[in-house]
């Protein structure tokens, strides 16, 4: 919280939960000594036993002497204007989902430019680790139950690039490695398993219907079971540069087309694996990396599962 008023100030911060809920501590004083200092204060909050799946608010407000203040506010301000203030209430919402995943996960990430499926990782309680330069040219892989490549990370690191034959060992050992979406640069040399490119294929429409090809396969199975309501609530797009594939050797799980007559056609490149050795090789051009900071069930449940799946 910020102070903006002339000189000192004394307020008291609370949190407003859904009925049950708890909060530790109850409330916290902060203690200003000038106009405009910024003060962070950390809650933990502990949802009521048995509380159901699904959304939840909670809000913040301040009491200092006898005014109350439950609104923030984000400063716009550009050289060619003048400031703005845009007010809104004082609240984030939480989601409680419904997803299971399979014990002692270890999970290796590979960032590339940037993104905040790392954190829902560990939100799910799997151990992540990232993988340094390092690591990706010597060090042990086998320690990890499923590595990650994060979106474009084979278009930012040169050491992905250089070393991306140890991940292929890595799954003919036993791993699995999933691949986050990746643009042309992926084209650039044979970094799937068997020939493939990536494409300009797209899901626009983040309410098209999604048709699971092999419904039995264990990334739809366990320890989640992907349904239809997987698929509901997704924001902006499904997903982006699909994986073009004929070898016979992948598998193409789902098939999902556009409403617009400018993307016409069914696409089926959203989500395909390998099986290579004793392992799995995944490509993921599902926009999970946009659903998952917005809440959405089912792409938790379809990281899971994907994390969890053996060969």
């Amino acid at each position: 919280m910020s102070h903006s008023t002339p000189g000192e100030g004394e307020a008291i911060v609370r949190l407003g939960l859904p009925q049950g809920w708890l909060v530790t501590p109850e409330q916290e004083t902060v203690k200003f000594t000038r106009e405009d200092e910024e003060r962070t204060i950390r809650f933990q909050v502990k949802p009521a036993r048995g509380t159901a799946a699904g959304a939840y608010t909670i809000g913040a407000g301040a009491a200092l002497g006898d005014q109350a203040f439950n609104r923030g506010y984000q400063v716009i301000e550009y050289p060619h204007t003048r400031r703005q203030h845009i007010f809104e209430t004082a609240q984030t919402s939480l989601r409680i989902v419904d997803v299971k995943v399979a014990p002692t996960l270890t999970v290796g990430y590979i960032m590339g430019v940037g993104d905040q499926v790392p954190e829902a990782i560990r939100q799910l309680g799997i151990t992540l680790e990232q993988i340094s330069p390092d690591d990706l040219a010597w060090g042990s892989l086998s320690r990890f139950s499923a590595i990650v490549t994060g979106v474009r990370a084979y278009e930012r690191r040169a050491d992905l690039r250089a070393n991306n034959s140890r991940l292929l060992e890595y799954v003919r050992d036993g791993g699995t490695l999933i691949v986050q979406y990746n643009k042309f640069e992926f084209n650039e040399a044979a970094y799937a398993p068997f020939p493939a490119k990536v494409t300009s294929d797209r899901i626009a429409e983040e309410h098209a219907p999604v048709t699971i090809v092999n419904p039995s396969d264990p990334l739809f199975t366990a320890p989640n079971r992907i349904t239809d309501a997987a698929w509901e609530g997704w924001v902006q797009e499904r997903g982006l540069y699909f994986l073009q594939t004929d070898d016979e050797r992948y598998r193409k799980h789902l098939v999902m087309s556009d409403p617009f007559p400018n993307n016409p056609g069914e696409k089926t490149g959203a989500l395909v694996s390998a099986q290579i050795g004793k392992g799995r090789w995944i490509y993921v051009g599902l926009a999970l990396w946009r659903q998952l900071p917005a809440g959405v069930p089912g792409a938790f449940q379809l990281l899971a599962n994907l994390l969890s799946v053996k060969g």
